[in-house]
């Protein structure tokens, strides 16, 4: 199982890994490609002559690095952690670095839970039409954010998805011109959700779909206190 939970039963403490695709791994594999293209191409324009621009040669290529590069990245994977944790014991929740270095959230005290998703706009990494799925700790103006990608039929399949509220772009927030209460109590939301996201966007924690629906229903064990029941 990828990024599996690590349970220690004596201290019910449990860390997940985190961030499979960091950036240092996601620029090799971009360099691994460059490179890679560059010297399949030469040897497939020199085994299949043409005049001119090969464009036989440099499709053919493409098809070959793009294959190799995607055996050589799913080996990295494994071997090439980010060193990055989250982890949960009795008392905290943390994402530690691997130099050591923790951001904390005391779970004795209070907690605000912020859930949301979105849904992904344009293909890259991640398929267009997924979501993104988020959870983040507040707490002293402090954020712990954690997040997953998810398909429309894994998303479908969860229990309670809908307390993952929809994120609203600020453009489109921007158009309503509501004012009733529910209108405010709607804005508000979306700003604390907003402030959670770029919390995400900066340091979030990515997890793989299965880790994250484990990270949320060990919050709800540990800590039934604050953590809503999600799923």
């Amino acid at each position: 199982m990828d990024n599996a939970l690590n349970q220690n039963t004596q201290n019910t403490s449990v860390k997940i890994p985190v961030d499979n695709e960091h950036g240092a791994l996601r620029f090799v594999i971009v360099i691994i490609f460059i490179i890679g293209w560059l010297i399949s191409y030469i040897i497939l324009n020199a085994a299949i002559p043409n005049e001119g621009l090969n464009l036989i040669a440099i499709i053919a290529s493409f098809g070959v690095t793009a294959l190799l590069t995607q055996q050589i990245e799913k080996g990295l994977k494994k071997r090439w952690p980010s060193g990055r944790t989250v982890q949960i014991d009795q008392h905290s929740v943390k994402i530690v670095d691997k130099d050591g270095k923790e951001q904390t959230i005391d779970g004795d005290q209070q907690v605000n839970v912020h859930l949301w998703r979105f849904s992904i706009k344009r293909r890259s990494r991640v398929p267009k039409g997924w979501y993104m799925i988020a959870c983040a700790l507040e707490q002293e103006d402090a954020y712990l954010p954690v997040y997953t990608f998810m398909s429309p039929e894994q998303f479908d399949a969860l229990k309670n998805n809908s307390q993952f509220t929809t994120l609203v772009s600020q453009k489109e927030a921007s158009k309503s011109t509501g004012i009733g209460q529910t209108d405010l109590r709607l804005a508000g939301e979306q700003r604390r959700l907003h402030t959670a996201e770029n919390a995400r966007w900066m340091n979030g924690a990515e997890m793989s779909a299965e880790d994250f629906q484990n990270f949320i229903k060990q919050l709800k064990i540990q800590f039934p206190q604050w953590m809503p029941s999600v799923l």
